[in-house]
């Protein structure tokens, strides 16, 4: 079953420079993960949120921990898992269209 992932409340310096290295150094324009259906990311109400569509969660965890969080090392410097983490909400898909 496909599920939303919504990321917010990033650790502070985490934002449009962060998040265009983290990127870049993915390439996920050309190398998108598998899995993915759609990805969205930008500010609401002042904080940095990412949303991304996934055909299941099996499919985001890898991702995270395969490629999204040795980026975000790679870029920052920051140890993902070892500081404060953004908090991360799955919402069942009931339904989802590919213009």
């Amino acid at each position: 079953m496909a599920v939303a992932i919504r990321t917010t409340d990033f650790p502070e310096g985490f934002g449009t420079h962060v998040y265009d290295g983290v990127q870049a150094t993915m390439n996920l324009a050309g190398d998108p993960p598998e899995g993915l259906l759609f990805h969205w990311a930008g500010e609401v109400d002042g904080k940095w949120t990412v949303t991304d569509v996934w055909e299941g969660r099996e499919a985001y965890d890898r991702f995270r921990d395969e490629r999204l969080l040795p980026a975000i090392q790679q870029v920052s410097g920051m140890d993902p898992a070892g500081g404060p983490m953004p908090t991360v909400t799955e919402f069942a898909v009931h339904n989802y269209m590919k213009a």
